[in-house]
């Protein structure tokens, strides 16, 4: 079947689950599996829309079901399985997509099972325990080589698991036999978690979120972290196919801790924050970097002392650097740092060009310094490095490996530097880390970091896999566990919601404020703060949403008269609604608390005008003037006020101050048009209708060939001219009844404009 179509069936199937229109649902569902000639599919859904209609008519008897709600919920589960699998099976043959790739290529390995590819890894892990005792006898590069064996075995079972859908009752009794087993090493019960995951979140399989829930109160802090994020991920991925009761049943038992309770917060808190991780990587590669760059010729980086303290005991150098503008970048980054923005993405995304990183499962592993690749012949070499890279905090697996990577191919003599820069430095390390531990590395704050660098792995491997587009990316604007109804219960504790809110406000992600601050609306303790509602006003104005953001004002005024800043939001918001006469209002209350206020003049006099009360908005104008002569921002409206007053000679005087004082702009030269034009003199406002398309193409020009290289083709710049023209000739028709009232013959208009553009 056409995957177009198929594609836009599905979409509407899914649709039709989400609003409980099962009947639609059925009979979409049913026109595919026909369509790709599958009836045995079919006839399945048919016998669970027969169950469906007894359900309905039971229930339209007024017979009493407990069960009705989890029957619906299963039946539209049922659907959404079926597509899944008449999808998978319309992909498989043509699919160039890395999912479908890596499963054809397993598919072809027919006498390979997770279960003897499992079996194999057992014996090849018991071998290996040997290696600690055997190591004086056996050669550094057979290790080596058994590293590699074991570590491809993991990529081919973790790629076996990912795209095996559904998964049979045996594939399941194995990898939670390997997860649960203390033989398999953790780095591989991590990979597995995440190869679980990778297939849920291509294709929603309950029994994987079961797999993995069953480890999210492991004792070990990594398998924990990944294991919450992994089961919320698929939980918010399968959240259309509702949970059955075994599922809620885990989660009830596991809400009962409150310290994994606290877990599944942080981790909303640590995802909230991916959505932001494109703007701080761009801030750090686009601005802030190219700026420290830009004055390194300006600062001889070799005098300056290596020891801060010794630099602050300069002020010359400290003065150098400020003066230099890198204090102020720094400063920047930090403030970055401190909010847990993940300042290091950009740093590494040119480093996973590393065949390693071709791997999925790789992306998942765990740093560990027996990974082959350090072991072998000159293990002596990278072992103290990969020793120091492990114990490194700031770091997450992926980026670890990325330095790894990069130390091994620099060339032996500075490598050998740099081992003895390591070790010099190895004391000193330890003594930080030890200071670290004497307060600061509580159980609660390891699990944290825990979970931020587990979220980092996932970032990297998302936004930085090679192939990433041919993969569902669960990290996207769409993320919002609080549509998640048992993660919402476990999530909403007001403080945690408020602090994901002010990071989304901060940061212009306004939609999902304003769903945040609804859910603090909510709550008695944050139901009267007016300072949530001058947010959610904000928020809506940004979003265009004017009338939302008048409630939302209006509220905060109720909850706080006295507040100019939010009189003054509500007076904007209400002029964007076109609300003046309300606007009017909130701008005298204002004026009357600042008299002296040029920018409340300058408000109040622009309702007027758009009123078209003229005379006050001409005093508002004067006054704003007065108040603020030096900006100029007060000359333009009243020019045009006094023009559409009558009060011709005032506005040629203004008129001719903004030509002299300010850069002209097209709209100066069409109003001073206009008001020749209505003094009789039709030779000059001639002139000024031509400087108007004149000044407009200008800008165009301006725009469209910003370089001046002359590449910009004379086709295009006339394009330009025409659309000055257009624009002209639609203000002319847009300031007609302006003309009229000052004594201009509406039907002279169109006859002066074809006029100048006969003479153009």
């Amino acid at each position: 079947m056409d995957n177009k179509i198929f594609s836009e069936t599905k979409q509407k199937i899914e649709q039709s689950v989400a609003s409980h229109q099962l009947r639609k649902a059925f009979s979409l569902a049913q026109s595919l599996a026909y369509g790709m000639s599958r009836p045995r599919v079919a006839e399945d859904l048919a016998a669970a829309e027969q169950t469906y209609r007894f359900m309905l008519d039971y229930a339209s008897k007024g017979v009493e079901d407990p069960g009705r709600a989890e029957m619906a919920r299963s039946l539209g589960s049922t659907i959404l399985q079926a597509v899944d699998s008449l999808e998978r099976e319309n992909l498989l043959p043509d699919s160039a997509g890395y999912y479908f790739s890596t499963l054809r290529y397993e598919q072809l390995q027919r006498y390979d099972t997770i279960a003897s590819l499992a079996e194999e890894y057992r014996k090849t892990v018991a071998a290996g325990s040997m290696f600690g005792f055997v190591n004086n006898a056996m050669d550094s590069d057979s290790v080596r080589e058994a590293l590699r064996n074991r570590e491809a075995l993991e990529i081919r079972i973790f790629n076996r698991l990912w795209v095996s859908h559904p998964l049979s009752s045996d594939d399941l009794h194995t990898a939670t036999a390997l997860l649960s087993s203390d033989a398999t090493p953790v780095h591989f019960r991590h990979m597995l978690i995440w190869a679980l995951t990778l297939g849920a979140l291509e294709y929603y399989d309950e029994r994987r979120l079961l797999a993995v829930l069953d480890l999210a109160d492991n004792a070990n802090d990594t398998l924990r972290a990944a294991a919450i994020i992994a089961s919320m991920l698929m939980m918010h991925r399968g959240k259309l196919h509702g949970f059955s009761p075994r599922v809620l049943d885990r989660l009830a038992l596991l809400g009962d801790d409150a310290t994994l309770r606290e877990n599944v917060r942080t981790v909303y808190l640590e995802l909230v924050k991916t959505i932001d991780t494109d703007r701080i990587s761009r801030k750090i590669t686009e601005e802030i970097v190219p700026e420290i760059m830009k004055f390194r010729p300006k600062i001889d980086m070799d005098k300056l002392p290596s020891d801060p303290e010794e630099l602050e005991e300069n002020p010359e150098w400290m003065d150098m650097i400020e003066k230099s503008g890198i204090s102020d970048k720094l400063k920047e980054m930090n403030e970055i740092q401190e909010e847990g923005g993940d300042v290091m993405m950009g740093t590494f995304a040119h480093l996973k060009a590393f065949s390693f990183f071709n791997e999925p499962a790789n992306w998942f592993r765990s740093f560990h310094t027996d990974y082959s690749e350090f072991t072998g012949a000159d293990a002596k070499l990278h072992q103290p490095i990969a020793d120091m890279i492990s114990a490194m905090p700031m770091l997450c697996d992926s980026d670890k490996f990325s330095m790894m990577m990069t130390v091994r191919q620099i060339p032996p003599q500075q490598r050998d530097l740099m081992l003895q820069q390591v070790q010099a430095g190895a004391d000193q390390f330890a003594q930080m880390q030890a200071a670290s531990l004497s307060g600061l590395d509580t159980p609660a704050n390891a699990i944290r970091n825990t979970i931020n660098k587990e979220v980092q792995n996932l970032t990297r491997f998302y936004k930085l896999f090679r192939r990433k587009a041919e993969l569902h990316n669960p990290l996207t604007s769409e993320l919002n566990f609080l549509s998640v109804e048992p993660l919402r219960r476990m999530i909403t504790e007001t403080d945690t919601i408020a602090v994901a809110a002010t990071f989304y406000f901060k940061h212009g992600y306004y939609p999902e404020a304003l769903e945040a601050f609804g859910l603090l609306t909510d709550s008695d303790r944050w139901r009267n703060d007016d300072q949530i509602y001058q947010r959610i006003g904000h928020a809506r104005q940004k979003l265009g949403d004017y009338e939302g953001a008048v409630e939302a004002f209006l509220r905060a005024e109720l909850l706080n008269p006295g507040s100019d800043w939010t009189l003054r939001r509500l007076a904007r918001a209400l002029m964007a609604a076109h609300r003046l006469d309300e606007a009017v209002e909130r701008w005298k209350v204002l004026e009357e608390r600042n008299p002296e206020s040029a920018s409340v003049a300058l408000n109040l006099g622009r309702c007027y005008l758009e009123l078209e009360r003229y005379d006050e908005a001409i005093g508002q104008y004067y006054k704003a003037e007065y108040l603020d002569e030096k900006s100029g921002k007060a000359l333009r409206p009243l020019a045009w006020c006094l023009l559409a007053s009558g009060d011709l000679e005032h506005a040629r005087k203004y008129y001719q101050k903004i030509i002299t004082t300010l850069e002209p702009i097209p709209a100066d030269y069409l109003n001073m048009g206009h008001l020749a034009l209505a003094e009789g003199r039709f030779m000059e406002a001639n002139n000024f209708y031509s400087l108007n398309i004149d000044s407009r193409t200008r800008q165009a020009d301006s725009a469209g060939s910003p370089s001046g290289n002359g590449n910009d083709s004379a086709r295009c710049r006339q394009e330009r001219r025409n659309e000055a023209v257009d624009s002209f000739i639609a203000d002319m028709k847009s300031d007609t009844p302006v003309l009229r009232r000052l004594g201009v013959d509406p039907a002279l208009v169109p006859m002066l404009i074809d006029h100048l553009l006969y003479a153009l």
